[in-house]
């Protein structure tokens, strides 16, 4: 894609709010600087307590980990397929990551297998929402309950998407988090949220991604103290080992602009992934990630099988010569990764991942105009008529 088509992407009030802070001089307004408006419409827009700025999806997973006060070794279950990120998270909160299967058709982390990896040191599953797809709220809580354990979601590619019973990926555990990298659904270049209504994860998360400094609270004005006394020497500020995953001003600026266009953005993938699916379903060399009945998909990708009778290069390179963007593959399985492959850390069998990874292909959904939109159909049609 070209610059001009991506630019799309920043016609709202990115350029107003950002000349706004450079008039300011840098200098946030009390009440009103945009992380904390940010912040403000993240939770109400997903109608949960407290929301916390980060500057990455990775940080806020790494952490709203560390607010759970989890003992070191103890076990979090997460999906292996999925980018490795999660899984770095995890061991860097002195945590365990235990893999587990997924389904074969909604690619989302199977609950049976997850049940049978289960022992006395689980304390927590991570459910990744997939491409868009969000996993079943009542399955997962009711195991949840069923073992006692945390439920943390990542929702960095499936923004206000919904499962089959209408509730909103980041609104079915403990905490959740979202992406706001260059690729996601809204983005401010990188950057994450983290979003609870449990008022102790939010103010140990809120610690936890700033320093550790203890005039914090979790939600509205962040400092608690007044500037000269903050400036006595007397004065101790940090009540932990914390880290510096802030967000900036100018990243917060953007978010909020893009924020605001969120139902723009999630329509034009939704219009261009519909499209594809009617044509994947009539061919047979694809099959396209099952999204349940009554479940809402915001499509971060339009994923979909190849049949194993085609070379996944053969049909990337037709894809693009009949005037495709390039289309991308699924991450190696988290235990596959080299990290991950030549740690210390259990690499748990998950032959359906293993089997999927191979032939998933994910077609871009961020085209931002139908014209573009029905450019990649067209190249989808001519690649499927080609290899039938």
């Amino acid at each position: 894609m070209s610059k001009k088509q991506y630019f799309w992407r920043f016609d709202g009030n990115e350029n107003r709010y950002l000349n706004v802070i450079l008039k300011r001089g840098l200098r946030p307004k009390k009440g009103k600087n945009f992380n904390l408006l940010l912040e403000k419409k993240w939770s109400k827009l997903h109608k949960l307590k407290y929301s916390m700025t980060v500057n990455s999806c990775t940080s806020g997973l790494h952490a709203g980990l560390c607010a759970l006060s989890l003992k070191k070794g103890d076990e979090v279950l997460i999906p292996a397929l999925t980018p490795v990120m999660p899984a770095n998270a995890i061991i860097f909160a002195g945590l365990k990551p235990v893999f587990v299967d997924v389904e074969p058709d909604t690619f989302l982390i199977d609950p049976k297998d997850l049940e049978k990896k289960i022992t006395k040191k689980s304390k927590a599953v991570l459910l990744v929402h997939l491409y868009g797809n969000v996993c079943d709220s009542r399955t997962f809580q009711k195991i949840a309950k069923k073992y006692n354990l945390r439920i943390i979601e990542d929702c960095a590619e499936s923004l206000v998407a919904k499962d089959k019973n209408g509730v909103i990926a980041g609104t079915m555990g403990d905490f959740a988090v979202w992406s706001f990298q260059s690729a996601k659904h809204i983005t401010c270049g990188d950057g994450g949220i983290i979003s609870t209504s449990n008022p102790k994860i939010a103010m140990m998360s809120r610690k936890y991604s700033n320093l550790g400094y203890k005039f914090l609270q979790p939600s509205g004005d962040r400092i608690i103290v007044s500037k000269r006394s903050l400036q006595r020497p007397s004065t101790s500020r940090y009540s932990l080992i914390g880290y510096n995953y802030r967000m900036n001003e100018f990243s917060a600026a953007i978010a909020l602009a893009q924020t605001e266009r969120i139902n723009h953005f999630i329509k034009m993938r939704r219009y261009v992934s519909l499209k594809m699916i009617k044509e994947i379903n009539r061919s047979k060399i694809l099959k396209a990630q099952v999204v349940p009945k009554k479940a809402y998909s915001t499509f971060y990708t339009l994923s979909a099988v190849l049949s194993k009778k085609i070379k996944w290069i053969d049909f990337q390179k037709k894809f693009i010569l009949f005037g495709g963007d390039s289309f991308y593959a699924a991450s190696k399985i988290v235990q596959d990764e080299p990290s991950i492959k030549n740690s210390k850390y259990k690499l748990h069998k998950t032959p359906v991942a293993k089997k999927l990874q191979k032939q998933i292909i994910n077609f871009c959904t961020n085209q931002g105009s139908k014209k573009l939109a029905d450019k990649q159909l067209k190249a989808l049609k001519k690649t499927i008529n080609y290899f039938s």
